[in-house]
């Protein structure tokens, strides 16, 4: 009956040292991570991910030179449809010059009504 109280402080003690060494663990891992980081940025080396990269794109210029160049777009904007495009100046359209005295041609769907006594918009 003695040894109860014994079995509970060597528990404890034994939970204490496997916390402090599982905290210690993760130190040691964390700083030689941040040590392998700073050494793998203040090198002059390529890392495997640069010189996949590097491949990558030895081989686009590759394909690219087989190939015509495309002009670049003048106005990408307007080509995705987005904002108008500027009218090239033998593209644009004159007016057609009014004749005072003579009638212009009248599409009859767009003029008005005469027989109509009040505006559409208002209620009589």
């Amino acid at each position: 009956m003695i040894e109860g109280p014994k079995d509970t402080g060597n528990r404890q003690d034994t939970i204490q040292r496997i916390q402090v060494g599982v905290v210690g663990l993760v130190a040691v891992l964390l700083l030689v991570s941040v040590a392998n980081f700073v050494l793998q940025r203040a090198s002059d080396e390529q890392s495997a991910l640069e010189e996949i990269q590097a491949e990558a794109a030895g081989s686009a210029r590759e394909l690219v030179k087989d190939s015509t160049p495309a002009p670049a777009p003048a106005e990408p904007l307007a080509e995705l449809g987005i904002t108008p495009a500027p009218v090239a100046e033998d593209e644009v359209v004159q007016p057609v010059p009014v004749v005072p005295g003579k009638r212009s041609q009248v599409v009859p769907d767009l003029e008005p009504d005469p027989k109509l006594e009040a505006p559409m918009d208002q209620e009589r």
